[in-house]
């Protein structure tokens, strides 16, 4: 048998020349009692607070009529090298400025390096060695993906990339430069991958989002099944199309409103954007056709108008989008829409109280 917990919102108002003291019972205050049945059953209020604290994303990933929620992507270490102006030492990177397949030799140049490198192209196949493209966090902006980085990995895990390079190391020595040999001898200490490398499926559609700070997001659909997402951006993967830029436009007016409310993202996200868009009453179903039709039709046309540049930090890219007329408009309808205690609460979730606002 299926019941239904009511809920009640109680406030005491004591009359004028009467003050409140804990000694009084519950008999002596009754009358004075304000009792309103309150707008959500209690299997309603605590359902977000279930999902969040017990990490159901599974739960939470039909809820929004998702496939499914990934809070984070690969962990991938070395893919820039160290950065000088990180008080690192500088040692070549996984990612490629260039490679390309020359008959049977295979030629590629490692990130921060200047030379190129041939192996024997059979060593890809030897050493389980592909090229990947990744979707790294310093190029997600609102409603844009400004590139992807070309990632040299094997599906054997670090160990067979190790010595696939080491090889490549041994094949070049007399052909490129001391300081470059060092850079990648460091790499070769350095690297770390997965030993299952998880590729993006070509038939879904994504939302990508960086996973910390300031979730901004876009949708994307791989062209080849060889791309990857790093660690630090989370990500949807949605079975239809309008789904996707409809989430998609979501957390970027949650990451707008963060802003606009003079409040500070939390340092690591993971999956609590996610569950804001729960909280904040602004799932797939909760929404009517005819607003969810329109804000596909405005998601679509920011990812055609976003600019495709870098900016110095997240808060900026959200200010620059906000110019644009579509946007404007988003935020609109939605803030038309939502509840604003759900709204609040939402926040709170990913955000730190009003008037802590800081850089990104």
């Amino acid at each position: 048998m299926s019941w239904t917990s009511e809920l009640y919102v109680v406030k005491l108002k004591m009359p004028e020349g009467k003050a409140y003291s804990k000694s009084l019972s519950l008999a002596d205050i009754k009358e004075y009692l304000d009792i309103k049945l309150y707008n959500k059953s209690y299997e309603a209020y605590v359902k977000p607070g279930l999902l969040y604290f017990t990490e159901d994303l599974s739960s939470l990933a039909r809820e929004l009529s998702v496939n499914r929620i990934a809070p984070a992507g690969l962990f991938i270490g070395g893919i820039y090298g160290g950065e000088e102006k990180r008080g690192e030492e500088e040692y070549a990177g996984l990612v490629l400025t260039e490679y390309r397949l020359d008959g049977v030799v295979f030629k590629f140049k490692l990130y921060n390096t200047t030379s190129i490198l041939a192996v024997p192209a059979d060593y890809l196949n030897k050493y389980s060695v592909g090229i990947y493209k990744m979707i790294y966090v310093g190029e997600i902006n609102p409603f844009r993906i400004v590139r992807y980085l070309d990632i040299i990995l094997s599906r054997r895990g670090d160990r067979a990339l190790r010595e696939f390079l080491e090889e490549a190391l041994k094949l070049n020595e007399r052909y490129i430069s001391k300081e470059d040999r060092e850079k990648i001898e460091k790499l070769i200490n350095e690297l770390k991958q997965p030993s299952t490398i998880t590729t993006l499926n070509t038939d879904k559609y994504y939302v990508v989002y960086r996973r910390d700070r300031a979730f901004t997001a876009s949708v994307f659909k791989p062209s080849s099944d060889n791309f990857i997402v790093k660690v630090e951006v989370g990500y949807v993967e949605c079975g239809e199309e309008p789904t996707a830029y409809y989430y998609a436009a979501i957390l970027n007016y949650l990451a707008f409103k963060v802003i606009e409310t003079k409040r500070s993202f939390i340092r690591h996200q993971y999956a609590r954007p996610i569950h804001a868009i729960y909280v904040a009453g602004l799932s797939w179903n909760n929404v009517d056709d005819e607003v969810k039709q329109r804000i596909v039709e405005l998601s679509k046309e920011l990812h055609r108008k976003a600019p495709n540049r870098e900016y110095p930090n997240q808060r900026v890219a959200l200010k620059d989008i906000a110019r644009l007329p579509e946007f404007r408009e988003l935020v609109r309808i939605l803030d038309s829409r939502v509840n604003r205690e759900n709204l609040e609460e939402a926040l709170n979730m990913v955000s730190g109280a009003p008037g802590t606002s800081a850089e990104e």
